[in-house]
């Protein structure tokens, strides 16, 4: 595991901008639903003494707006984890376990969602679900409660042809281009457009 890389994506995701629009991409399609402004910092141990759980998620957030109340989860990976699956799920239901302590009104609690960040040199190939993980005797299907993590993967052989994506709008030489990842472009602009001016 390359904790130098893991400890700078650890830092990356705790940017409140940066955090929220992993789960804008992944759950709303990229709309900016979820604002950072909205998300404040909870103590990131997940312990649980009933369970005897002392597990460490990497970044979490609680998160209100006055419509949405949710607590939020990333845990980041940079090596493939057989047991991912069943990690995923600890975090998940000890996070609602820790919230119905915390819950002094009966009132329903908000929703965890938690997402896996994979950031390795290979493909992911470990179970995304339990299922895949048990082997369900199918006298006991309906009965089986499964759980699917959600994934976002980015790997070291995830490539993008821009060449060709370039070639459905321009013919010939292609314009230079350049490409970089910000959370808020100035004065709240959408896009930014890169142009150079030739003097004759």
């Amino acid at each position: 595991m390359n904790k130098s890389k893991d400890k700078t994506m650890k830092e990356f995701l705790e940017n409140n901008a940066y955090f929220v629009d992993f789960f804008n991409a992944y759950f709303f399609n990229g709309e900016r639903v979820l604002k950072a402004k909205n998300c404040e910092e909870l103590d990131s141990e997940m312990n649980d003494s009933h369970m005897n759980l002392e597990k460490h998620v990497d970044v979490i957030r609680k998160y209100n707006d006055g419509n949405l109340y949710s607590a939020f989860i990333i845990e980041n990976q940079s090596c493939v984890d057989a047991s991912m699956a069943v990690r995923a799920a600890t975090y998940e239901y000890v996070g609602y376990d820790r919230l119905l302590k915390k819950n002094k009104v009966e009132e329903k609690l908000p929703m965890v969602h938690i997402l896996v960040f994979y950031t390795g040199e290979r493909t992911w190939h470990a179970a995304r679900q339990l299922s895949e993980l048990v082997d369900v005797n199918e006298r006991f299907k309906s009965y089986f409660h499964d759980y699917q993590m959600n994934l976002i993967e980015i790997t070291g052989k995830t490539s993008y042809n821009f060449n060709e994506e370039y070639a459905k709008y321009f013919k010939g030489v292609f314009p230079a281009r350049s490409c970089f990842e910000v959370a808020k472009l100035p004065k709240n602009a959408k896009v930014e457009i890169e142009c150079i001016a030739i003097k004759k």
